[in-house]
């Protein structure tokens, strides 16, 4: 099974991104509508690094292979939990995945029926369905830190051996890991370093800045 893929970001499709491994294979990898705003401006030819879903698409007597991409473990997690809620499979999956995990979560927890509703192919049925399905199931997504970053640190982030390290440095100091992913991309958008103690150090000037 293939739950991530690193390569060249080598374009869009209606729905979906093309990465171009190191070994010369091509991957389309379907995005949900969240993933695909994120990266509508990202260059071509840069580094990129998604985690993936891999399913079969039954379609009469043919199963095609596909790829679902995400820009972190969280995301990928949370559609898990989507395709738990009944008649609610990958393809309208990924049209309801329209907003941050933490803006979706606490919908859920909070049965926000009118946010919910505002979602690609989510009617008061839908609705009431996924609230029913995973209504306090849904806690430590709610409390994620996951606003807009910038596309090109999000992938740098996810793909440098430098972030790795020091996203690796902040969770010895406590830090969850989306919490590291995100201040390391915080970090990257500002300036691009070459060791991860100077990234920490630009990650801890950054707080103190905001406080």
């Amino acid at each position: 099974m293939i739950s991530h893929v690193s390569g060249t970001f080598a374009g869009r499709r209606d729905g979906a991104v093309l990465v171009e491994t190191p070994a010369g294979l091509t991957y389309e990898i379907a995005v949900p509508t969240l993933v695909e705003k994120a990266l509508d401006t990202f260059p071509i030819g840069e580094k990129i690094s998604l985690e993936t879903i891999y399913y079969l698409q039954i379609d009469q007597n043919r199963a095609t292979p596909n790829l679902i991409g995400f820009q972190n473990p969280i995301q990928r997690e949370f559609f898990e939990k989507l395709l738990l809620v009944p008649r609610m499979g990958p393809k309208s999956a990924l049209g309801t995945f329209a907003r941050p995990v933490s803006t979706l979560a606490t919908a859920i927890e909070t049965a926000n029926y009118s946010l919910l509703q505002s979602l690609p192919g989510v009617g008061k049925q839908k609705a009431r369905d996924i609230i029913a399905t995973l209504q306090g199931k849904l806690a430590k997504f709610a409390l994620m830190q996951d606003g807009e970053l910038d596309k090109k640190a999000v992938a740098m982030a996810a793909s440098s051996d430098v972030a790795e390290e020091a996203m690796q440095l902040l969770q010895m100091l406590g830090y969850k890991r989306p919490e590291a992913e995100k201040a390391v991309a915080e970090a990257l958008a500002l300036e691009n370093t070459a060791d991860a103690e100077t990234l920490v150090r630009t990650i801890f000037r950054l707080k103190q800045e905001k406080k």
